[in-house]
């Protein structure tokens, strides 16, 4: 019989801790316990979450190529730290995979809504 639990452990991060840096070639993805997570392009913070469950960092992995962004804690947080494949994941727990699936189309969908409102502006300009 094949074990397909999910390698998994929960990790702590302090404010302004980093999870994980742009650039980086890991695999491993997240899931939020607790707390708020920034992410950052250099010093710009894009985007923040303090959702429970939110999934974050799984770019890298479906993608096999560096991290786009740098996750921070903005405040003392507490993430599952996800060692598994995609591949796994779709074939092992089509219920985690989802909900990437469906959390990777909401941040598309306000990408393309925030891409349409300046192309929108600069038009009436």
């Amino acid at each position: 019989m094949t074990d397909t639990s999910l390698q998994q452990k929960r990790k702590l991060y302090k404010k302004n801790e980093v999870i994980t840096e742009q650039g980086e070639l890991t695999f491993d993805w997240y899931v939020l316990i607790s707390g708020r997570v920034g992410v950052f392009r250099g010093e710009t913070k894009l985007n923040e979450f303090s959702e429970r469950g939110m999934i974050f960092g799984e770019l890298s992995g479906l993608l096999a190529r560096p991290r786009t962004a740098t996750m921070k804690a903005l405040e003392d947080s507490e993430v599952m730290v996800v060692e598994s494949s995609i591949d796994e994941v779709i074939r092992n727990h089509p219920d985690i995979a989802n909900k990437i699936l469906l959390n990777l189309a909401e941040r598309l969908a306000k990408t393309t809504d925030e891409l349409w409102a300046v192309i929108d502006d600069k038009e009436k300009k």
